[in-house]
């Protein structure tokens, strides 16, 4: 391996210990002289290479160790990753935290959201709530015979999810497929079995269904049941925007307000 590939801490460990080895192994091969007495000693120049050697090894330990103490070591990095790492899930949480309330202020007022009425022009009619919740408006009032328990009666109606992007569901105009149900049979939502009731033949009817009474006056959450009583889309494009709506978890409960425009066509 080439040593420059080596980190910094390990390459001037390396450099001192090879300064040291180098010289121990010139002291130990340094030539010796015999004096008068019988001793020996190595040779002056020798020593004196080696000591330079081993004093300049010192100072190049010295300085790495400087260098080492200046710059952060990676215990001190992998503290701050660990502290980034415990501190990191506590900041997510604290967010998710405040993310209700966040929602909350920014949701203050929408019991209303749903509610036709809260955002009249000038001019416009209101839609009368009945005790069930339901809310409806008479676009036109009929002169024909009166819709009452029992009576089958024929519809033509339009359908729109009011409170999320404003879809149509159905149409009967377009597809010349009325819906025909008897009343009090339960074979309509409640929503259609009340509005409809008390109109006379060739009147036309609003009905505003709040998301937050979607599922006791309009249609089933349980997709087994949803359609087991009409009027049921007859396209697939309307049925998916219908599905959309009622089955979407993260939408709120205003973002379900349907609206249908009902046309009682005929009694029979």
């Amino acid at each position: 391996m080439a040593l420059t590939s080596l980190p910094g801490r390990a390459l001037t460990r390396m450099n001192t210990a090879s300064m040291t080895t180098r010289a121990r192994l010139s002291r130990a091969r340094a030539p010796t002289k015999r004096s008068s007495d019988g001793s020996s000693s190595s040779s002056a120049p020798t020593r004196g290479r080696c000591d330079a050697r081993g004093a300049h090894g010192a100072r190049r330990a010295r300085l790495g160790s400087l260098a080492r103490s200046m710059r952060p070591s990676a215990d001190d990095a992998l503290g701050v990753t660990r502290r980034a790492v415990t501190t990191a899930p506590l900041a997510l949480a604290m967010m998710l935290a405040l993310t209700p309330s966040a929602r909350a202020k920014e949701d203050g007022g929408c019991e209303t959201c749903s509610d036709s009425n809260s955002a009249l022009a000038e001019g416009d009619a209101r839609f009368v709530s009945t005790e069930s919740g339901l809310r409806f408006l008479d676009l036109k009032v009929g002169e024909g015979a009166e819709a009452r328990l029992g009576k089958r009666v024929v519809c033509d109606w339009v359908g729109y999810t009011a409170g999320y992007q404003a879809k149509k569901i159905e149409s009967t105009r377009e597809t010349d497929e009325p819906f025909v149900f008897t009343l009090g049979a339960g074979e309509a939502i409640p929503a259609f079995e009340e509005a409809v009731q008390g109109m006379r033949v060739g009147g036309v009817r609003r009905i505003e269904i709040p998301g937050e009474l979607e599922e006791k006056l309009g249609y089933s959450r349980d997709k087994s049941q949803r359609y087991s009583v009409g009027p049921k889309p007859s396209s697939f494009g309307g049925q998916r925007a219908l599905d959309f709506v009622l089955d979407n978890q993260t939408l709120r409960d205003f973002n379900r307000t349907l609206l249908f425009d009902v046309r009682l066509s005929a009694i029979r």
